[in-house]
């Protein structure tokens, strides 16, 4: 029913020179009343006990009396500047030019019996509380024949006598530009056709019937009468941006009061206590800063519809207010609002707990019966909603009216700001489809692949449908392609209830070795088989057929792993070729600019192969290509020295381009130095021989003759050794020692020797016997790991009878992985051993790595890491293990087996070095030069070095003096591991 006035309450009326809140009203040249801000607080969202109209008094009493700057009013009309009646007061739009008698009474109709240009009488109504809020001792209206007349001269006597006519009242509220003097009546005379305050104060307090929430309930049939209908239908979309408002406002309360602050306190808990603030944060992100400013917004507005109900100037300024200062908050909601979603879904999926405390929460009457997404999405529909009544708003405007000028300001903003959100959203919602993928991917079993999906920078790039067909009978076969930042991945999809499954057919490829082949195959001919046409010939023959347009991706290391995909449309296709073209552009961008090892040219001239453009006078200037390096400072001075095909040479570290031959020998395949025992060591023809170092310096200088050189020559092992095919240096147990091996047709017998000022001592002369044909030896930090035909073993040189073959099988018990895992070990050729944290190792082999614990049996499920490459030899630098295959350096994550980083360059191989330094420092390799000429093709000489982040190089980090100490590091800038690059000094704990 309409509320129709019972009792008549004091009007709150503005004196024109009232102050106007905030600076937007400056800005729109509005008289607006109170606005957003004000030096007062707001309740905590976690304090219900009061409503949003109960709370928005106190909060802007104070801005109202705050000093600030005087706002500018709307132009005024020619006829209300006249200078006929220079005195006349000036009034904020749209109020028409009114006094009110000096009993400041509110009026009232008592009668629906009008023309347009009946009188109606003014009643007096005293209010005890003179505070316009309806309370105190009240008169009824008396219908009288005056109005107070315009006069403000006449406004301390009696009430003069002046017919109100409707039309002319209507046109002063609807018309801003009339060359006629503005009708003296006064705004509050309108008011006495509108219900008292009581009605909206209800309104505001949501004491109202819903159906009664209209501005046409509110509003005395004879007041809306007096208006034209576009006015009418101006002020209730008005009154429906208020109410929209008030609304929004309760439903951001309650989604604190009866879902956020009841989880949070819920005994027992929901879910784990350590996870709950976490949940909160991302499922309710930063609705408390959102419901902060909309409480700011929804109380100017009651004070804006308080101060001016039943006609509302305009509300543009607080509006655009607000809009300017929301944005950063809502901009980060609405971005964020897929992944709240997502995790509260999957919260829904895995805690029944939570299911039930939903329920709950739902079957409370304040929500009527509206679920958790509903709350959480408001804020994401709130400022579209907005936008529309605003547009509402601003066609039912007159052309004449500030606020036609005004609005299309406020929707360019909010249209602008929902644009720009967009991308976020789209990359939430990627983000959100990526999470899913990562929490559903299935591996195939034995294989431990981590791609590193939770990493800082991982982004799902582009997912789709593509076609695979089998070669073998002809049949389709429809596969899920996913690229990732640093991923390509071929899954079959599958979809159980809620869920989807992505299987992952097969292994995914770095973008790293990703190659495209060509996309401009002709589309080809898809026939699906059916129940109905299998049967014949099983190909499906009589089905529809569709056009397929064939795309192909391989991996650039291996022969076998090359596809042949098939996209649905032409359109498709090219949509893929774009996203993998960039990917793999912004990937090796990525990769440029974080390199985990730098590596540096140090001769590209000097070292030759034999080529077909070598005349045959020129061989004898060939070195042949370089099989070992070792590098050593002696004296302040650094020395590079490279070992080839055809002898020894020796260069200045400053100046590497430029080679001496010390040694014309062939056949040498180890060199190392030792400069702090005056030795350099080499193996040449199958026997271990040295010169003293200080010497070699000094012939590479022409400081000495050859036969002096000669001299300083010392054999390392006895006459009767057999074959020697390599030797190793390091530390073991605190002593530097030498290691190198005796090898007869079946059998090798490990030599270990201390290495001392003026000689060496063997420690066991007997030697530790090995049954199998040993290719190499680690040192660990007490024992040896001995590289074998057969494997890997462990032994103690100080006690040749401690022995262990690893990884070891016999303990525990069998089952499918460790036989698998076994069979592929036994058939692999084994490169060595690394140790990663936690008493663990990793086993190299060459197409793969495993784990094994200090006590040597599998661990990790007896899963295995597979490479990208076919592996011939390793370095370790904790904690990466870089694997050099033809052409390819690997890079990888040890501790993890992450693949990091790839190195492509042709002719590319590890040169043999070893050194009592260990598994840090540089390495030396060589890859195929850039010239290619009569004298031969040119060998690159290539120094790798680890690099350090930048922001581990300042000079309170641990990192900076070791750095400093390091000769011509190169620092790149690149992303932190997960396990920090710095090696640590670890004392691996091994078996005894």
């Amino acid at each position: 029913m309409d509320h129709r006035r019972t009792q008549s309450a004091q009007a709150h009326v503005r004196s024109p020179d009232q102050k106007q809140y905030g600076a937007i009203a400056g800005l729109l040249n509005v008289h607006s009343g109170l606005g957003l801000g004000g030096p007062g607080g707001f309740r905590d969202p976690t304090n219900s006990s009061a409503s949003s109209a109960d709370r928005y008094t106190s909060n802007y009493n104070a801005a109202e009396n705050s000093p600030g700057p005087s706002m500018s009013t709307f132009p005024q009309s020619p006829s209300s500047s006249s200078s006929a009646n220079p005195n006349q007061p000036q009034f904020a739009f749209p109020e028409p030019q009114m006094y009110r008698s000096s009993s400041a009474r509110a009026y009232v109709p008592t009668s629906h019996n009008h023309h347009n240009t009946s009188a109606i009488s003014t009643g007096s109504v005293m209010s005890a509380s003179g505070s316009g809020s309806g309370g105190g001792v009240v008169r009824r209206p008396v219908r009288q024949e005056t109005i107070t007349p315009d006069n403000a001269s006449e406004m301390s006597g009696g009430h003069s006598e002046e017919y109100f006519d409707r039309t002319q009242y209507a046109a002063s509220v609807t018309s801003f530009n009339s060359v006629d003097q503005s009708p003296s009546l006064r705004v509050e005379a309108f008011a006495q056709l509108s219900l008292d305050q009581d009605a909206i104060k209800k309104f505001q307090q949501g004491k109202l019937a819903e159906n009664d929430e209209e501005w046409h309930r509110l509003v005395d049939p004879e007041a809306r009468a007096a208006l034209p209908d576009k006015e009418v239908k101006r002020q209730s979309v008005l009154f429906e941006v208020i109410k929209s408002e008030k609304d929004y406002v309760a439903d951001l309360e309650l989604l604190h009061d009866v879902f956020l602050r009841p989880l949070i306190e819920a005994q027992p808990p929901i879910m784990q206590p350590d996870r709950v603030n976490g949940f909160v944060h991302e499922v309710f992100w930063n609705f408390n800063d959102i419901l902060a400013r909309h409480l700011r917004l929804s109380g100017a507005l009651f004070e804006r519809q308080q101060d001016q109900h039943p006609i509302i100037q305009s509300v543009a300024d607080i509006v655009l207010e607000a809009t300017l200062g929301f944005r950063d908050e809502y901009e980060s909601y609405i971005k964020h609002y897929p992944l709240a979603e997502a995790r509260h879904r999957r919260e829904m999926r895995r805690n029944p707990a939570y299911q039930e405390f939903l329920q709950r929460c739902t079957s409370d009457k304040r929500t009527k019966k509206r679920d958790l997404i509903t709350f959480i999405s408001r804020p994401v529909t709130r400022l579209p909603r907005l936008r529309l009544l605003l547009e509402t708003v601003l066609k039912h405007t007159p052309e004449d009216h500030p606020d036609a000028e005004h609005l299309p300001i406020i929707l360019d903003l909010l249209g602008d700001f929902l644009k720009s959100t967009q991308p976020g959203i789209a990359a939430a919602e990627s983000r959100v489809k990526f999470v899913s993928f990562c929490e559903n991917v299935i591996f195939r079993r034995g294989e431990l692949i981590d791609m590193d999906l939770y990493g800082e920078n991982r982004t799902l790039v582009h997912l789709g449908t593509l076609a695979r067909k089998h070669r073998s009978d002809y049949t389709w076969m429809d596969l899920t392609a996913v690229l990732l930042d640093h991923y390509f991945i071929l899954t079959r999809e599958e979809v159980r209830g809620e869920i989807t499954r992505y299987y992952v057919i097969s292994r995914p490829i770095p973008l790293d070795f990703l190659q495209m082949g060509p996309f401009i195959g002709p589309p080809e001919s898809r026939r699906d088989a059916t129940s109905e046409n299998k049967a014949f010939l099983n190909i499906g023959i009589f089905a529809e057929a569709r056009s397929m347009y064939p795309l192909v991706v391989s991996a650039m290391a291996s022969d076998d792993r090359r596809y042949i995909l098939y996209a649905s449309s032409e359109r498709e296709r090219t949509k893929w070729q774009e996203v993998l073209e960039e990917t793999k552009l912004l990937r090796a961008a990525y990769v440029d600019a974080n390199k985990l090892f730098a590596f540096e040219v140090l001769s590209d001239d000097y070292i030759r192969e034999r080529t077909v453009l070598v005349p045959s006078s020129g061989k004898k200037g060939i070195t042949g290509s370089m099989v070992s390096a070792t590098t050593f400072i002696l004296e302040d001075r650094a020395y590079i020295v490279v070992a080839t095909q055809q002898g020894v040479y020796v260069a200045f570290r400053s100046d590497p381009s430029v080679f001496t031959r010390i040694l014309d020998i062939s056949k040498v395949t180890m060199i190392t130095a030792l400069p702090n025992y005056d030795r350099f060591i080499l193996l040449h023809n199958k026997s271990i021989i040295s010169y003293s170092l200080r010497a070699l310096t000094d012939l590479a200088q022409n400081k000495i003759s050859a036969s002096q050189f000669e001299k300083t020559l010392v054999k390392l092992t006895p006459k009767a050794a057999g074959r020697v095919t390599f030797f190793r240096v390091g530390k073991l147990a605190g002593k530097d020692m030498l290691v190198y091996d005796e090898r007869s047709m079946v059998n090798t017998t490990i030599h270990t020797v201390e290495v001392r000022v003026g000689g060496v001592t063997e420690i066991n002369k007997k030697g530790s016997y090995v049954p199998a044909i040993v290719t190499d030896a680690q040192f660990l930090s007490k024992h040896l790991a001995v590289i074998s035909d057969r494997g890997m073993t462990i032994l103690d040189p100080f006690d040749i009878s401690t022995v262990l073959t690893v990884p070891d099988f016999t303990r525990g018990e069998a089952d499918d992985m460790k036989d698998a895992l076994k069979a592929k070990c036994d058939s692999s050729r084994t490169l060595g051993m690394v140790p990663i944290p936690n008493g663990e190792f990793m086993c190299i082999y060459e197409e793969y790595g495993c784990y094994i614990h200090k006590y040597g049996h599998p661990i990790r499920k007896c899963g295995f890491v597979r490479w990208e490459i076919k592996a011939n030899s390793f370095i370790f630098r904790a904690p990466y293990l870089l694997l050099f295959g033809d052409n390819f350096v690997e890079i990888r994550h040890a501790p993890t087996g992450q693949f990091r980083q790839m190195v492509h360059h042709s002719g590319l191989r590890l040169l043999e070095q070893t050194s009592l330094a260990g598994n840090t420092g540089e390495f030396l390799l060589s890859w195929k030069g850039e010239k290619n000429d009569e004298f031969g093709q040119s060998q690159a000489l290539v120094q790798g070095l680890e690099t350090r982040d930048l922001r581990m190089m300042s000079p309170n980090s641990p990192v900076f003096a070791a750095a400093e100490a390091v000769p011509n590091l190169v620092s790149l800038q690149r992303s932190i591991s997960s396990i920090s690059a710095v090696p640590v000094d670890t004392l691996w704990e091994e078996w005894s």
